[in-house]
């Protein structure tokens, strides 16, 4: 897999080449030519990367493995050779006077020297790829498109699907009532309409065992006046698709067509719109992965208002997505849960159900969690395992060696070919970001902002003019999603993903690829052996002899996970052996300070001392000329060093104390000179005084800004801000010390484009009139002075408000929630109504809430009146109004209008920062009256 180590390459050449100042000298020509040799040859690694994939899992000749292996070297030979030579030109000194003189004719003597060099190097290299090119014709590759993972060959031949239709219902599990709700949708609902159901999950799910289900079902064939199945895959003629369902579809109503072969594609439509315009039929799309697809076949599918109906199955949520017709139910089928995963897996590895024996119990429970809720993988490796001895030590060398297995056994080998055909269709950038899931441990959950600014510090995000390197991988991150190759592991409160991971068997599938392309290194316990020239290291939990194991390597990337303790050496070692680095990622490692020698890493693109004991930066800071992310969150840091402004490529800023026990609370001080980081979009959170404001009048690229200002200086601030075109999200602390009241009204509008406004440290008394011009909020928090119904009608009337926090000082007695308000409100938090009694909702209010907070409320002693209305809540939270919920949970109506409601806590005791410790209301509603006391009284003495 020579893809990655190319691509990178290319994206470094390309930039170096624009450069206005000719730093290469007569090498620059010799560069273009190894860009241009590179770019022809990537349009047949696609193809080679496959052949030597199927060489290693056939055994067969290694030669195209052989010259794969090759060109990766070329390929960071390049590389190493133009970092060297940038970060020693940056380095050659500068000086004024008599002195810059001296360092003039110096300069001139080490920069023809440096050239001569890289000339030298690159002519080497020149000759390595041609030879490399001229052995391309033995091989017979094809150029394939690199834009698109849709163009290319259907890598590793895949038909299991065919097993799969053909599975006995004994043999089936857990989908009985998804099948039944599909029969449903199929048979029933609006006449006259064709409509598309659409299966989505990923591979391996049993999308295709499924449809087959549906399709066989005799209501079903009952229904319809014919029907078709169609498998599509990766690649298919339009014509050939045509003339494939004309077929099938005269075969099931007995006739044939004569010559269909000889037949053009505009005959063939015509024919199959003929032949349905009197029918009500059902076709089947089964393993559709362009999405582009329903062009190729819109015109032939006709809706003859016959309640026609077409199903298809899918990896890609994109593809439904695509769909052009006016009625689409999209079915994103869910991994089977636990209970149904060990029946299954029982009925494989033991015979049948809930036979498995004691000492085996704890590793197949194991096994099954490590599968993921996959029928296909349970299947596989419950088959595997039914073959083996049942002795614990047996299984548990299969279960470690999993990864390798999964490549070499032959029962395995379908639940290969089905996770490995993902990554195959992935176009090259996108293959190498989801490898990059691969250097973290697995069933790590990564956060979306780190994900991504990781992937731009690596070069993997390809910009355009008009997004932002940001904008794109979160474009990237979705497409990965979409295709059922990523898994949101938690969403934020207004939609947008907060971490992700992938499944641990796409885990295994990526560690076994990304060792084979040499794309990352992992350090743990059990493995400390030589890797020949790793790029990136990842450590795990130890880091004995880790130093000696890559000492000579050109390491770009080094990631630390669970190290409790490395010796003080370790940091300083590092920085001075490895001058290439381009991400030190030190989240959540056991440092107390960053070595002053870190200012010489000139290529390091991305630094995260997040959630370490780190005090302070050292100077040398300003040296990191290339830097694009500086992540000191929950660190001890309060002050920013002042070099902090040569900094001129950062974008990313994060900052905020572990405790508030700094000069400035969690936030932290900001130097005079920072307007000179034009390129900062994200800065947080820092505390601004009339000088600070001054300058960031001068960052117009800001997307997110949090910031803490005094409240004489709150007006300057939004005036600020206003003109910030890009900004997204803004958080504002406003902190009062004896000035007059802030005239609210007199503050500038935020920008328009604005979609969430975290705005505390003030209770506002009447909401500016701007505020229900801001139609892009998702997420608003505030504080008011008085909640009544007159501010509650202004916020209600926020069309796109997902989220909604509000702190108040005072309220009304009452709070009403009327028809039609607040229409997608998905979380309200209701926090400090303490003269709240009652509360109402109507039918129509809030109709998409699914979690309700509220507290502490201590003269609420009824449950909102109408709460049963609200469908859709899934959580219901009270915070401190332990006493007052005891009663409303033992009045007659509270089961009746809560029985909906799946979960509904009661905190009473603030355990952390945001953290609180409570009770469910089943629980509560379990205890006598002495027994709350009780409760009561051990609570209320912890609190002491």
């Amino acid at each position: 897999m020579a893809e990655v180590a190319v691509n990178s390459v290319l994206q470094i050449l390309s930039p170096l080449l624009v450069q206005e100042i000719k730093l290469l000298g007569n090498a620059k020509q010799g560069v273009e030519d190894i860009k241009r040799e590179l770019e022809s040859i990537r349009s047949l690694l696609k193809d080679a990367d496959a052949k030597a994939t199927q060489e290693a899992e056939t055994e067969g000749n290694e030669g195209v493995k052989t010259w794969v292996k090759q060109l990766r070297e070329q390929a960071f030979r390049i590389e190493d050779a133009i970092d060297e030579y940038t970060m020693k030109t940056a380095r050659l000194p500068h000086g004024r006077g008599f002195v810059a003189y001296i360092h003039k004719a110096c300069y001139f003597i080490k920069i023809l020297k440096l050239r001569h060099g890289i000339a030298s190097e690159i002519k080497d290299i020149k000759l390595s790829l041609a030879e490399i090119q001229r052995r391309v014709a033995s091989y017979n590759f094809r150029y394939i498109d690199q834009g698109s993972g849709n163009g290319g060959r259907n890598v590793i031949p895949h038909d299991s699907r065919v097993d799969s239709f053909f599975i006995e219902d004994a043999e089936v599990v857990g989908i009985e009532s998804t099948q039944g709700k599909l029969i449903s949708l199929l048979v029933e609902g609006a006449s006259n309409i064709c409509s598309v159901i659409a299966v989505v999950g990923e591979g391996g799910l049993g999308k295709t065992t499924l449809a087959g289900k549906v399709y066989d079902n005799d209501v079903v064939k009952k229904h319809f006046d014919c029907q078709a199945w169609i498998t599509v895959g990766k690649e298919y003629l339009k014509k050939d698709l045509i003339r494939t369902i004309v077929q099938e579809l005269y075969r099931s109503t007995g006739s044939t067509l004569m010559e269909a072969d000889k037949m053009e594609e505009k005959n063939l439509i015509m024919i199959l719109r003929e032949h349905l315009k009197d029918k009500c039929y059902i076709i089947v799309f089964d393993d559709v992965w362009k999405i582009e697809f329903w062009r190729d076949v819109e015109h032939a599918l006709l809706d003859n208002k016959k309640n026609s109906r077409v199903m298809l199955t899918t990896r890609n949520n994109a593809v439904a997505e695509f769909v052009p017709f006016s009625i689409v139910h999209i079915h994103k089928l869910e991994p089977l849960s636990s209970t149904v995963g060990w029946k299954l897996f029982c009925r494989k590895a033991f015979g049948s159900d809930d036979s498995c024996p004691p000492n085996l119990t704890e590793l197949s429970e194991h096994i099954i969690g490590k599968c993921g809720g996959l029928p296909l993988a349970i299947v596989a490796i419950g088959g595997l395992l039914s073959r083996k001895n049942k002795i614990a030590s047996e299984w548990r060398n299969i279960l470690d060696a999993l990864g390798s297995k999964l490549s070499n056994d032959l029962h395995l080998k379908d639940c290969n070919k089905v996770l490995s055909e993902g990554y195959y269709d992935l176009p090259h950038h996108l293959k190498s970001c989801l490898l990059y899931f691969g250097v973290f441990p697995e069933g790590y959950e990564i956060r979306f902002g780190r994900l991504i600014r990781l992937w731009i510090a690596e070069g993997f995000v390809q910009c355009n003019n008009h997004l932002t390197s940001e904008v794109v991988a979160e474009e990237y991150l979705k497409e990965l999603i979409d295709r059922s190759l990523v898994q949101v592991s938690e969403r934020k409160a207004y939609g947008r993903a907060k971490s992700c991971r992938v499944h641990d068997l796409m885990y295994e599938t990526i560690r076994r690829k990304m060792k084979e392309c040499y794309f990352c290194h992992f350090f743990d316990e059990k493995d400390l052996s030589h890797f020949s020239n790793p790029r990136r290291i990842s450590i795990q939990k130890c880091t004995n002899d880790v130093l000696e194991s890559i000492k000579n390597s050109k390491i770009r990337s080094i990631c630390l996970f669970n190290v409790d303790k490395f010796s003080e050496s370790f940091m300083s070692a590092f920085v001075a052996n490895f001058k290439l680095l381009k991400i030190l990622d030190l989240e959540n490692a056991p440092l107390d300070c960053l070595p002053d020698g870190v200012g010489k890493l000139f290529h390091l693109h991305y630094l995260s001392l997040r959630n370490t004991k780190v005090k302070e930066l050292p100077k040398s800071i300003g040296m990191l000329v290339n830097l694009e992310t500086l992540d000191l969150k929950w660190t001890f840091v309060s002050e920013l060093p002042i070099e902090i402004k040569n900094l001129k490529k950062l974008r990313c800023l994060i900052v905020r104390r572990l405790d508030k026990k700094g000069p400035y609370g969690e936030i932290a001080k900001i130097q005079e000179g920072f307007a000179a980081l034009t390129e900062l979009q994200q800065l947080r959170y820092v505390y601004a005084n009339t000088e600070v404001l001054e300058e960031l009048k001068k960052l117009r690229q800001m997307r997110k800004l949090g910031i803490r200002v005094a409240n004489r200086d709150a007006k300057d601030l939004f005036v600020v801000v206003q003109n910030m075109k890009n900004l997204e999200g803004l958080s504002v602390l406003v902190f009062t010390s004896g000035e007059e009241p802030l005239d609210i009204q007199s503050l500038a509008s935020p920008p328009l484009c604005l979609q969430r406004f975290d705005w505390s440290g003030m209770f506002i008394e009447i909401l500016p009139v701007w505020i229900s011009k801001l139609q892009n909020l998702v997420r608003f928090q505030l504080g008011l002075a008085r909640c009544n119904n007159d501010s509650m009608t202004i916020l209600q009337a926020l069309p796109n408000l997902l989220v909604l926090i509000l702190f108040v000082r005072d309220c009304d007695e009452q709070l009403h929630f009327k028809e039609g308000w607040f229409p997608k409100l998905q979380h309200l938090y209701l926090y400090d109504f303490k003269g709240l009694k009652c509360m109402m909702i109507e039918k129509g209010a809030m109709p998409c809430l699914t979690e309700l907070s509220i507290g502490p409320c201590p003269l609420m002693k009824e449950i909102p009146t109408g709460i049963e209305h609200l469908n859709n809540l899934k959580l219901l939270v009270f915070k401190m109004m332990l006493k007052e919920v005891y009663c409303m949970i033992k009045k007659v109506n509270w089961k009746n209008v809560t029985e909906h409601i799946p979960e509904i806590r009661v905190y009473c005791k603030e355990t952390s920062i945001q953290q609180y410790f409570g009770y469910t209301s089943k629980y509560l509603s379990s205890l006598s009256a002495e027994d709350f006391e009780d409760l009561v009284e051990e609570i209320e003495a912890s609190n002491k």
